[in-house]
């Protein structure tokens, strides 16, 4: 995991907005400080398809005007902001309107149905490991599994627990606690395979990730596990054809910005910590960022609950040592955010920081949970008190703050 910059993103007096959606093209594991690095923060696409009416067409394209709503709606560093699948068309566009169809109970609909685990009050996946799963599972859709002459599929999630949503304060506690749906379409809408005739063809449960199906069968759901299947052809479905700015990087990014869409009232939490935590006068241009991930990341991790450790994680001079790099490159830069899941690992490394480059301007995020756990089901370790809406507030505003550097 190593610090990063974007010597192209934003103006020297406002914008976090990066030359396209391609600035997602990093992304770090994690759950609190280390969510997601490099990502959208300008999604305007050159081909994106509007008609002459305001609506999306398939065959004119059409540049947006330079004064448009899109160009001026990320003028403010320290604010929220985030792409509009309604307005910014591209293959963000594609996807909400792929996903959002007029008539679900169209004879023509076809189902995705993403399942929970059988023990999903168990499920210690962490924010980024689910938007990865969604991504996967949306793409499987949107292809019918490499195969889109066959049509494309609406991906939907079931209702069960949405482990990061117990005690929800803001409705059910299920994906929508936090985030906007994936579709307009109800699970009313699908083939119930609870209830539907055994020998029904309208219903296909897979029972492994690659298994073959007839792309005739109505609704499909997903297997009992947490992993999916790698689609080959991410892209050829939209249409768009091959560009700098439509290509398989293109849609995994937009596929993640499209998960990611938050509910208004985490959209106003997270837009009063960015006003709390990012300096008006910061120049994106002059800023790195270091998203340090520990804690339950890590092989030996002593976590009763979470994940088990997945790699050795690299000494924080490793960190240090790239920031140094960055600098020789860039002498200019003079803001470095540092957040992290693990409060230790990050009051270590400030230290260092303060120790051996003592001119930078070190931006944290302030109110940070820092549960020292890379679960947001699981809040044991350094806090005590804390709900799963704070943890995934921290963590989204983490995410937020990298966006700028």
């Amino acid at each position: 995991m190593e610090a990063k910059t974007s010597p192209n993103r934003g103006t020297p007096n406002n914008s976090p907005r990066a030359s396209s959606l391609t600035q997602f093209r990093m992304i770090v594991v994690s759950v609190t400080c280390a969510t997601l690095v490099s990502v959208v923060n300008n999604i305007i696409m050159p081909n994106d398809r509007l008609s002459s009416s305001g609506n999306r067409s398939h065959d004119t394209p059409q540049k947006y005007p330079k004064t448009s709503k899109k160009l001026t709606k990320d003028q403010h560093i320290n604010t929220f902001w985030w792409p509009s699948p309604e307005e910014y068309g591209g293959i963000l566009g594609k996807i909400h309107d792929f996903q959002n169809p007029s008539d679900c109970s169209a004879a023509s609909a076809k189902f995705f149905v993403w399942r929970s685990k059988s023990d999903n009050e168990n499920d210690t996946r962490g924010l980024t490991a689910w938007a990865h799963a969604a991504s996967s599972h949306m793409l499987h859709a949107l292809t019918d599994a490499d195969q889109p002459e066959a049509g494309h599929r609406i991906l939907i999630n079931d209702d069960k627990l949405f482990p990061m949503a117990k005690g929800c304060e803001h409705g059910l506690e299920t994906r929508e606690c936090y985030f906007e749906p994936l579709t307009n379409c109800k699970l009313s809408d699908v083939d119930d395979y609870e209830t539907a005739d055994p020998k029904s063809s309208n219903i296909k449960i897979l029972s492994k990730t690659d298994e073959e199906y007839d792309r005739n069968v109505r609704t499909l759901y997903t297997s009992d596990s947490i992993w999916f299947r790698k689609v080959k052809d991410m892209y050829s479905w939209t249409g768009l054809g091959f560009n700098s700015q439509h290509s398989t990087i293109h849609m995994t990014a937009a596929s993640l910005a499209y998960y990611f869409r938050v509910k208004p009232w985490l959209r106003k939490e997270i837009d009063e910590r960015l006003r709390r935590n990012i300096p008006l006068d910061l120049n994106p241009q002059r800023t790195i960022g270091v998203p340090i991930r520990r804690s339950d990341k890590c092989h030996g991790h002593a976590l009763e609950g979470s994940a088990s450790g997945e790699l050795e994680c690299p000494p924080l001079e490793e960190y240090l040592k790239k920031v140094k790099e960055f600098l020789a490159f860039d002498p200019r830069i003079e803001n470095v955010i540092v957040t992290s899941e693990d409060k230790s690992a990050c009051e270590e490394f400030l230290e260092i920081l303060n120790k051996e480059l003592p001119s930078l301007r070190v931006i944290q995020n302030i109110g940070d949970v820092q549960q020292g756990t890379g679960s947001g089901s699981k809040l044991e370790a350094y806090t005590e008190g804390s709900s799963n809406a704070e943890v995934v507030a921290s963590a989204l505003t983490s995410l937020h703050m990298h966006m700028r550097a």
